[in-house]
């Protein structure tokens, strides 16, 4: 009897932590992070402001966990061409074509798309725009942490120090790549911005391989593609 209420409470909790995260993800669709209080999701999701902290310490964890929530189907994405990948390569393969796969598991998932929905939720004013880059960095350095997971299962001989430091690259050069992208494009996303996302990745892939040594120079005021 005391294990069936206990497998009810937990029950119960999964029920709310997922209606609290919906509820939140459908405000902050309607009118971005700043248009809706702790109170609105409390009642969206039909629980009290109490239970809501119980859920998550802070407005900003709550928001941190839409992100990872937008991130979690293209995450998955990864993941799987990841898993693909690996399962091709030769035992006790070189380092470097492990994170090979990585990169391309990355390429080959739809981040745009998760981007362009993350920013149409949380994007805000313009004084806003560190706060939600900070919640986006969070939500992809839990992405990063799931992936840095996988690979050490399927290959726990490589450095892990020289591994995270590989995915924490990654994952920040994502987060930067995805200002310089929604400054330049709108959304929703079309086939000339993916194209223009593909540019970017390319060329954070391009820096992950050869490192800074690698480095080009602008060809003027503002201009972020190295010079021919």
């Amino acid at each position: 009897m005391t294990q069936e209420r206990t497998d009810g409470r937990s029950v119960l909790r999964e029920q709310r932590h997922v209606a609290i995260l919906a509820a939140a993800r459908r405000l902050a669709a309607g009118s971005g992070a700043e248009g809706f209080t702790v109170d609105q999701v409390a009642v969206e999701a039909g629980v009290s402001r109490r239970t809501v902290f119980n859920h998550f310490a802070t407005f900003e964890a709550l928001l941190v966990a839409v992100c990872e929530e937008i991130l979690e189907d293209v995450a998955g994405q990864v993941v799987d061409h990841l898993e693909e990948h690996l399962q091709k390569l030769p035992q006790e393969a070189e380092p470097a074509r492990v994170l090979d796969c990585l990169c391309v598991a990355v390429q080959e998932a739809d981040l745009p798309r998760a981007i362009a929905e993350i920013h149409g939720s949380l994007g805000g004013v313009e004084e806003e725009r560190r706060r939600t880059q900070s919640i986006f960095q969070a939500a992809l350095d839990r992405v990063g942490d799931r992936l840095t997971a996988k690979i050490a299962g399927h290959a726990p001989e490589l450095d892990p120090v020289g591994l995270r430091l590989s995915v924490a690259f990654l994952m920040n050069g994502v987060g930067v790549i995805a200002v310089l992208w929604l400054k330049e494009n709108a959304v929703p996303v079309t086939a000339g911005s993916r194209d223009a996302w593909n540019t970017y990745m390319t060329r954070l892939l391009d820096q992950l391989a050869h490192g800074y040594g690698h480095l080009g120079r602008v060809s003027g005021a503002g201009q972020g593609r190295p010079a021919r």
